[in-house]
Formats: structure tokens, sequence, C-alpha cells
């Protein structure tokens, strides 16, 4: 991944989604398809190698049925 100030947190958001997806019992295809993705970007996503766009953040939110903003707050909360 490139030099991000906040690698820890993008790799902090895929495992959070992941955990959340499997708690849905989503597939990485699933999703992918519930996003309109290709199934390597939830791969990816989920491993913390791509930073993803806002609007993709709250589809993948919506398919998870948690809100966006409760989804970042998690991820900002383990910071502290």
């Amino acid at each position: 991944m490139e030099n991000n100030k906040y690698e820890l947190e993008i790799i902090r958001l895929g495992l959070l989604i992941k955990q959340l997806r499997g708690k849905e019992n989503i597939t990485q295809e699933q999703l992918s398809t519930l996003c309109n993705v290709d199934v390597r970007t939830i791969q990816r996503i989920e491993k913390g190698e791509q930073n993803i766009t806002i609007s993709l953040l709250f589809s993948i939110a919506d398919s998870l049925k948690i809100e966006a903003g409760t989804l970042i707050g998690q991820i900002f909360s383990e910071n502290q």
C-alpha cells in the first residue's frame, strides 16, 4: 500500500468489514454484487490493501446494515 497517513485505519476498516460481513453471513462475492464492484476489490479492502471512496463506504455500510458514520466511528475509537 502507498505511504498513507491513515494506513492503520484503512487496515482496521477492512478487518471490521470482514467481521461484519461474517456476522451477516454474506460472502465476498455477494458483497461485491451488492456494491457493484469486483470481488477482488472487496478482497483488497478486507486485507487493508485498498483505500475506498466515500460512495463505496456508504454502499458497503448499507449492505452490512450499519450506518457509515458508526462504521468509521468504530475505526477511530480503537485509536484511543
